[in-house]
């Protein structure tokens, strides 16, 4: 999660606001440079992978309790001594290990970039696998890993392990429900929390829609008298929108993991082609993948978690969000730091101007220097967008810097702009890297098996855009009203989406001139899987009609097949999206009593469960049908002579993978 480097002490907010310029003027420096330098490069190879974040979570089976163990930075430490003392030839050792904002949470990545071939997209699931295996070798009796993004009773009593009290006196947070002991320790963290509190100037409210159910209002009720007993609490409710669940600090959004791939284009043009065709595609994946239907221990009327992450780091005064009028020196913002894009960028004859049609504040002097650079008026524009915002976190030691070599004020600034989709100038002191792509809209799901499909899937997605230059521009407004859509109930079934008809005019031999948008509202289920042609032909056409240009078959495309037609069914309704399996679980446990509630005990039950699915022990055929992990038998567990055994002792390798030339 951004910048993690630390240099001298951060700066609370009073003295980081007064260096927001130096930083801001700095950074656009820097990115000049990088520009100038990165801008012509063609022919870069193509270089991909994923991040998938992990929480910790412990079941106590005797008393029908589970809670978040805060061990994460002591796991990383021992992940690091582990990875160190491995032979160079072991696979575990090609996997990277990162610090994620609560203490409960750890994020795994690849150790080395995939390259372009289709065997390269048979590794995905099998070292994801390891991923999950190497943090269970730190798990402690009751302990697991699982992949979701949230913990459905966040921000109840006793969540922890130690179980910790709130302080919402505190200098941190002043949460209600979160303690600040669940902050991870790395400063930036903390200084994070805090200054976005401050520079809002109140706490940071994100309301989940509750899902209304029989006897919902005593659940309501409750809350408003919890609330109104806490300090602060019933000040708040004066804030919060009927039928809301009320969440109010960064650890809600930031403490709630998901899956993001990273993408190197061949040079600065596809790469903003991509950006561009993938912020278009975001709130479709962000429906399709949705795992995030409780909060704070009640059933929500959402899917998603992209809202709360948006609440929980939006620094925003009151003015800004056009709540009261505006300072001298304020501006109007329209969205969080955290939210969809706001412009393309390409500068391809398939972007039309009329294109960015929503509002998209500029730093009109960061702007005017960009041009002067001759950086053109589309990706000027997106870099002053960035440069509105102000810096977070600022460490003492690190203002000046030269700017020729350095680029942690540009960082500063593009690190704490989380869109959907983000572009990313090379490092300024790595050659072998180019301009890239993240996309980040995905939520988490339970297995390997699921985040494996849905990470081919998009880097195959990319592969077609590129190759059959797919064409999916429409109104940026469009794609705002996506987002909303995605964020309903059972979006992935029962919603329609905006998308362009016409993706392939171009490729189909139309002129660019021809290729007027031709806009429908279509089911997940015709975008993906296509209609025979009548409205789309479907994103799995093209995606199939790519690995038919490349030649790719055997094994291999069929693998790749499981995969598409997992997608597919997941589109079509034939099979449950991880919120909706969840869902399903609540309101048919025994226990559950139409009051939107999940209790401990109903919890326990349903952390149980997606513990044994996780880990292959049940199946679960609403969720995953009858599609099998690369795991069996494919990548089996077998006895080796290898002295690093599993938790259980039974000598089987969890860390040698059939697939690597050095490990069998």
């Amino acid at each position: 999660m951004g910048l993690l480097d630390v240099a001298g002490a951060p700066l609370e907010w009073k003295e980081a606001k007064k260096h927001a310029d130096h930083v801001r003027k700095h950074g656009v420096e820097q990115f000049i440079n990088i520009y100038n330098n990165f801008k012509d490069i063609e022919g870069s190879l193509l270089r991909w992978g994923d991040e998938v974040e992990y929480f910790i979570i412990k079941l106590d089976a005797e008393g029908r309790t589970t809670s978040l163990p805060l061990r994460s930075p002591e796991i990383l430490k021992a992940l690091a001594e582990f990875k160190a003392r491995l032979p160079r030839c072991n696979c575990a050792k090609d996997i990277i290990w990162h610090p994620e904002y609560a203490n409960w949470m750890l994020e795994g990545t690849p150790g080395q970039p995939y390259r372009d071939t289709p065997a390269d997209l048979l590794e995905v699931e099998s070292n994801m696998i390891m991923r999950r295996k190497c943090i269970q070798k730190f798990l402690q009796p009751g302990e697991a890993i699982l992949t979701l993004p949230v913990y459905p009773r966040i921000g109840t009593p006793a969540f922890t392990s130690p179980a910790l009290r709130p302080s919402p006196d505190g200098e941190v947070s002043r949460s209600l429900y979160i303690p600040d002991e669940c902050i991870q320790p790395h400063p930036r963290f903390p200084t994070l929390t805090a200054n976005i509190r401050k520079r809002r100037g109140e706490k940071v409210m994100m309301p989940v829609p509750i899902f209304k159910d029989e006897n919902t209002d005593g659940t309501l009720q409750r809350q408003r008298e919890e609330m109104e007993a806490q300090p602060g609490g019933g000040e708040a409710l004066k804030d919060l929108p009927p039928d809301s669940i009320y969440l109010d600090c960064m650890a809600f959004g930031m403490g709630a993991g998901c899956l993001q791939m990273t993408f190197q284009a061949k040079d600065l043009c596809e790469a903003r082609f991509l950006y561009d065709q993938l912020a278009i595609l975001a709130p479709l994946f962000l429906a399709l993948t949705a795992a995030s239907p409780i909060w704070r221990g009640m059933l929500a009327d959402t899917d998603v978690r992209w809202d709360v992450i948006s609440g929980s780091v939006d620094d925003r005064p009151r003015s800004e969000r056009g709540l009261e009028a505006l300072g001298e020196g304020e501006r109007r913002i329209y969205k969080s730091r955290y939210s969809s894009v706001d412009c393309f960028i390409s500068q391809c004859g398939l972007m039309r101007d009329e294109f960015n049609d929503i509002p998209c504040p500029v730093n009109e002097g960061a702007r005017a220097r960009l041009e002067e650079a001759g950086l053109d008026a589309r990706l000027a524009n997106h870099v002053a967008h960035l440069f509105i915002r102000d810096p977070l976190v600022v460490f003492d030691a690190k203002l000046e810097q030269d700017d020729s070599r350095e680029n942690d004020h540009f960082e500063n600034i593009q690190s704490t702009n989380w869109n959907t989709v983000r572009f990313k100038p090379p490092p300024v002191d790595q050659d072998a890297i180019n301009w890239r792509v993240e996309f980040r809209p995905m939520e988490i799901n339970l297995t390997d098996f699921e985040n494996a499909a849905f990470t081919v899937y998009c880097l195959l997605l990319t592969r077609a855009i590129s190759s059959q230059g797919l064409n999916f521009y429409m109104p940026m407004s469009s794609v705002d009203d996506n987002m909303r859509r995605a964020h309903r109930r059972g979006a992935a079934l029962g919603e329609k989406f905006w998308i362009r008809r016409n993706v392939c005019a171009v490729c189909e031999g139309k002129s660019e001139a021809e290729a007027v948008p031709d806009m429908a509202e279509l089911s997940l289920d015709e975008i993906i899987n296509g209609d025979g042609g009548v409205s789309l032909f479907g994103l799995n056409h093209c995606i199939r009609r790519h690995l038919n240009e490349i030649g790719c078959q055997g094994p291999t495309r069929d693998r790749i097949e499981t995969y598409l037609q997992f997608v597919g069914k997941r589109a079509s309704g034939s099979l449950l999206t991880t919120a909706a399996w969840l869902r399903k679980q609540v309101l048919e446990h025994p226990e559950y009593k139409k009051d939107s509630v999940v209790t401990e005990g109903m919890c326990y039950d349903l952390m149980r469960r997606c513990v044994d699915v996780s880990n292959g022990a049940e199946l679960a055929p609403e969720l995953l049908g009858d599609f099998v992990s690369v795991a069996e038998p494919q990548m089996r567990e077998r006895r080796v002579s290898n002295p690093l055994v599993d938790q259980e002792g039974t000598g089987y390798s969890i860390y040698n993978n059939e697939n690597c030339d050095h490990c069998y």
